[in-house]
């Protein structure tokens, strides 16, 4: 093959390879949106304004909780460094949370059914 040829051989591969990345990329996003609906499948579907309001609900409880916790249930574990004293771990493990209050901002934003027992026997 002459130099012209060779350099029309060149421009068709690289057309060629833009095609293929091209459908490569859009097989890629499809792949990643299917997976992300095989994800979400059965879930509930809430609004993103209903999710704020969840969020914004649950965190004023943990807020709360936090607030009114007694320090003497933390447990601080210090460590020391050059010239240096720095929190290592806060156990906040003893801090109650109760489930009655969580239940109490999911029973605001869901109808909460009991399981229905699927054995039949």
């Amino acid at each position: 093959m002459d130099k012209e040829n060779l350099k029309v051989k060149v421009e068709a591969l690289r057309a060629n390879e833009a095609i293929a990345n091209d459908a490569l990329s859009n097989a890629r996003t499809q792949r990643i949106r299917a997976e992300q609906e095989l994800a979400d499948a059965g879930k509930p579907v809430i609004s993103e304004s209903v999710a704020a309001d969840l969020v914004d609900q649950l965190s004023e409880v943990f807020s709360d909780i936090v607030s009114n916790a007694d320090v003497g249930d933390m447990s601080p574990e210090f460590g020391l460094s050059y010239n240096e004293i720095h929190l290592e771990c806060l156990d906040m493990s003893n801090i109650g949370i109760s489930d009655h209050d969580i239940q109490a901002v999911l029973e605001e934003f869901f109808a909460i059914e009991e399981d229905k027992d699927d054995d039949n026997s």
